[in-house]
């Protein structure tokens, strides 16, 4: 067992890290097993269970490293473009997966298990920078990792699909993060090293400590691999230690040499990266209509608080503490940290909720501080252990609720009700004979949106005419023009969608034949696919050409 009281990890303390972060690695995984295992016949597993749009999208571009690409383009677009080094991990990763002779998808799940393990690993970085109890330590830990609110009781009851916990904003909890990607939780990991070094290095008495200043190069590389990872990150973060850094001016009445330098080791090294950006989102014109459609409002105040629940609640005489004394033993930075969360996420822009990226980390500081303050003497010694038992399974109730849902259907026999995550096995014999093709990242494809969102990655990089709400440029005009197309009536110009896009090859199958039903049950879906070529029959699904 470890001590009680200690500067340093402890061998033993890393190995219950490393037990418990493999536990919730493994729990992540169950799901996804679950229903590879199982088998879904007549119905094709596509791979990612959660947020299956975004995750047909890493694929693609994991594609597009695989074909030697460091660029991204949209393939879920039919527009030729320029492309720009933007998103890399996903291009970098399909350029380890053509290396290393790995499916792109088996290689996508991998990285999934190292990010996640490593983000646990600098949560439990950051609680032992900030505290030298074990008992603290862990208590820290279990409520970032498993914490959440209350959306998984709030969302049946009031019919709001916007809770930050139910499903909204997976990267503001570190395990509701490892669900979804491999860039989230790589972000929060980065973003609790930051955090720790902060805190040692502006605690009271680091001033005199030289050896903190060799901390800065790491301080620099952390916060390039947050512009290149997740770049709204570092505005809170960076905002956070300019507000510490005014309040040290207004304190002190001179400049505080040593945090200024610590301030510009984050900031400077990622303003040519955003400089980057900014000059891609306005001179790039593909990149620029993602950017003006990538809306991510957020919502409420009171919605926000019930996303973050039992342990908001649980951080309030922490928060409350903090702001009354503005001590530096990390109250300050954490307070700070927490304020610019809350200002970002409700200044008008495109991408509030961007900005409330690891929210979960401050909140669970103030937590753990109010455990040891106020909650933990207020229940008897003899009742603690039972306590913690119940309690702990209820904070993660919101994100067990989000791991298990996508899974249900096919558990209980009906794929075809996560249309989207399963498709008709049919369709991965298309895309397989798609892959084939001598230059198929040079072919456009029409095809339902539910089959066009997985096309170019697992075909080697086709591009279509509609797939995803963001990455297809002009997505609505699109969408609706796909499913005019399908529904077309006698007299509708069918060639003109085809000869504007250069359409290559269309697909016609058992997800092109219902979107009559989910639009018009009365609507004919062959009314355009009568005046094609048939180029090829494989099973349900039949392939044509102009």
């Amino acid at each position: 067992m470890p001590s009680r009281q200690t500067i340093y990890i402890a061998a033993a303390e890393w190995r219950w890290v490393i037990l418990v972060a493999c536990a919730l690695v493994l729990l992540t995984f169950v799901p996804l097993l679950w229903v590879a295992l199982m088998g879904t016949p007549n119905w094709q597993f596509m791979g990612v269970l959660h947020n299956y749009q975004d995750g047909a999208t890493y694929l693609s571009k994991m594609a597009l490293g695989e074909n030697g690409s460091w660029l991204v383009t949209f393939q879920h677009t039919p527009e030729p473009h320029a492309g720009a080094f933007i998103q890399v991990l996903y291009v970098l990763l399909g350029q380890l997966a053509r290396v290393m002779g790995m499916p792109s998808l088996v290689l996508f799940h991998v990285a999934r298990v190292g990010a996640a393990l490593l983000m646990y690993a600098a949560l439990y970085q950051l609680a032992a920078s900030i505290w030298t109890r074990v008992r603290t330590r862990r208590i820290f830990f279990v409520l970032v990792a498993v914490g959440s609110g209350l959306g998984w009781l709030f969302a049946p009851l009031t019919q709001i699909a916007t809770f930050p916990d139910f499903p909204l904003l997976p990267e503001a909890f570190p395990l509701y993060s490892t669900f979804m990607n491999v860039h989230f939780p790589l972000t929060l990991a980065c973003l609790a090293l930051l955090a720790g070094m902060f805190i040692v290095a502006f605690r009271p008495g680091a001033d005199t400590d030289p050896a903190l200043d060799h901390a800065w190069p790491i301080a620099g590389f952390l916060s390039v691999a947050l512009a290149f990872l997740y770049p709204q990150a570092l505005v809170p973060i960076g905002g956070a230690l300019g507000l510490y850094m005014l309040i040290r001016w207004w304190q002190m009445r001179r400049i505080d040499l040593r945090g200024l330098r610590w301030l510009l080791a984050v900031i400077l090294p990622a303003v040519p990266i955003a400089v980057y950006y900014m000059s891609v989102v306005s001179y790039n014109p593909a990149f620029a209509e993602w950017n003006a459609q990538n809306i991510t409002p957020t919502p409420s105040p009171i919605i926000m608080a019930i996303g973050f629940g039992i342990p908001l609640i649980l951080a309030l005489p922490g928060i409350y503490r903090a702001a009354r004394r503005f001590e530096r033993d990390g109250n300050r930075i954490m307070l700070l940290w927490l304020l610019a969360i809350i200002v970002m996420i409700y200044l008008p822009t495109n991408i509030q909720r961007r900005f409330a990226v690891g929210m979960m980390i401050p909140i669970a500081y103030f937590a753990t501080r109010a455990m040891e303050d106020v909650w933990i003497a207020r229940i008897s010694r003899r009742w603690r252990g039972f306590v913690f038992v119940l309690f702990i399974p209820l904070l993660a109730l919101s994100q067990l609720f989000m791991l298990f849902l996508p899974a249900l259907p096919a558990v209980f026999g009906n794929p075809q009700l996560a249309q989207g995550v399963f498709l008709e096995r049919d369709y991965r014999i298309v895309y397989e004979w798609f892959s084939r093709s001598p230059e198929p990242e040079e072919l456009v494809v029409l095809a339902s949106p539910n089959a066009s969102v997985w096309l170019p990655g697992w075909s080697d990089g086709a591009r279509v005419v509609y797939g995803h709400p963001f990455e297809t440029l002009d997505a609505e005009a699109k969408k609706l023009s796909v499913l005019d197309w399908y529904l077309a009536a006698d007299g509708f110009d069918c060639r003109a969608l085809l000869e504007r896009w250069e359409v290559d090859y269309i697909l016609y199958g058992p997800q092109e034949r219902q979107l009559g039903e989910t639009v018009d049950p009365a609507a004919q879906t062959d009314v355009c696919v009568s005046e094609l070529n048939r180029v090829v029959n494989l099973g349900s699904v039949t392939v044509y050409a102009p």
